[in-house]
Order: structure tokens, then sequence, then C-alpha cells
């Protein structure tokens, strides 16, 4: 080992280890939402302006005279109305609210049901007759026959939408 003697390690508070000197901390900036401003669109229910001072006696009145009557849907007009009934107006006259149903296409259900019927039952009747070798057979493909004959119905008529 070495006999030098060894140097302490150096501090940050030490001149020479110190580099430029940080710049100070600014202020957290502040954030806040910017006043709303509403337009009335109607005017209050209440002949009193709304930054008058209301005493008791005022509020006592209100509480003990009869509940107003609600007026009538659609008395209340104001500009959005008349801005709705021009675009109605303007609809009508291009003719965009008359909406004309297509004509409806024949359906292909009851010609595919007979199709699937004879078909399904030839293809039993045929089994039958190449393999009856004993009256089970036959009662096995009479009960295919009908069982498919009401499971096929079932389907194509109950089951199924028109298509």
């Amino acid at each position: 080992m070495s006999d030098a003697p060894r140097k302490p390690p150096r501090l940050s508070s030490d001149p020479e280890s110190a580099g430029p000197p940080e710049p100070p901390e600014a202020p957290p900036r502040e954030f806040q939402f910017k006043p709303t401003e509403f337009a009335r669109a109607n005017r209050p229910a209440d002949a009193t302006p709304g930054n008058a001072p209301i005493n008791v006696a005022q509020l006592y009145r209100a509480a003990s005279a009869p509940a107003p009557t609600p007026a009538a849907p659609g008395k209340a007009e104001n500009e959005v109305h008349a801005i709705l009934r021009a675009n109605l107006a303007a609809d009508e006259a291009k003719g965009l609210n008359q909406v004309l149903l297509p004509p409806r296409r024949p359906s292909r259900r009851k010609r595919d049901y007979w199709l699937v019927l004879v078909g399904g039952n030839v293809v039993f009747a045929g089994a039958m007759l190449l393999a009856h070798k004993n009256v089970i057979t036959l009662v096995f493909g009479f009960s295919g026959m009908v069982f498919f004959s009401i499971a096929l119905t079932w389907i194509m008529w109950a089951v199924l939408d028109d298509y």
C-alpha cells in the first residue's frame, strides 16, 4: 500500500467543486377557469332583478302564494323555435321529409320449402327402398320422413323470417 495520505472527499459546499450557480426556481403558475358569461334566452319568472337583495318578508310572501300554473308547452317562443320552423320549411320544400319505401320483392321461402321437403323425403324413401330387409327398416324410414317434414315445417315457417 501506498504511504501517501488520503485526501478527504470533496463536498458540494467546496468552492472548487461548485459549478455554475443554479438559476433561482420560478414561482409556481396559478391556473384558474376563465369567467363564464351566459346569455339569457328567456326572461326570468319573477320581476325582481337578479342582483337585488332579498329579504325574509319577500321569501315568506313567495312561499305562501299559490303555485303558478305552468304555461302550456309551446307558448314560450324564442328565436330557436323560429330557426327550427325555417329549417323544417326548407326541408319540406326540398322533399327531404317524404320517405318512400322500396317495393317488396317476392319471397323465396315457399319455393325453398317445397324443394327441400320433396328432396329430403326422396332421400328417406330411397334409403327405405334400397335397404328394406325387414319391417323395422320401413318403420324407421317412415318415422324419419315424418320427423324431417315436421322439423322442416317448424324451421321454415316459425323460426325463420321471410327472406
